[in-house]
């Protein structure tokens, strides 16, 4: 059974802050199944949680965007009784260094295991945004 839903929000609120982002992570399964959309440079299946991490979040961080990447919660369907939920997100205050606006809008697929950590993840976004971010920031 995943958290109920206010308890998802709490969580993903973690990602608001790059001092709190580690412990919103510490909610996902290290082998965490998690697959990216389209066809962008991070589009793909990644099956642990550091090659998530190292693959996208770093890359963005350190590459592509002027500072670290914050997400906020905007609203979660399901929890509870269900192992799954949806989680829609968006990129806080976020530019490229190139100055381009970097107004992502993610929804997160997620399913809880039986560890009560996330142990899957779906992730959709603006893959045209993404690969011109990654293009126009190299």
């Amino acid at each position: 059974m995943a958290p109920q839903r206010e308890a998802i929000a709490d969580l993903f609120g973690k990602l608001s802050s790059s001092d709190t982002q580690k412990d919103f992570f510490s909610h996902v399964e290290d082998n965490v199944d998690w697959w990216i959309v389209g066809h962008t440079p991070m589009s793909g299946s990644y099956s642990s949680k550091q090659e998530f991490l190292d693959a996208t979040i770093q890359i963005l961080n350190n590459k592509v965007l002027g500072g670290p990447l914050r997400f906020r919660p905007i609203n979660v369907v399901g929890g509870g009784d269900d192992n799954q939920a949806t989680v829609e997100l968006e990129a806080i205050d976020a530019t490229c260094k190139n100055g381009m606006t970097y107004d992502m809008r993610y929804c997160w697929v997620v399913r809880f295991g039986a560890s009560g950590k996330i142990d899957k993840v779906r992730a959709y976004l603006d893959t045209d945004l993404l690969a011109r971010a990654i293009e126009q920031n190299k």
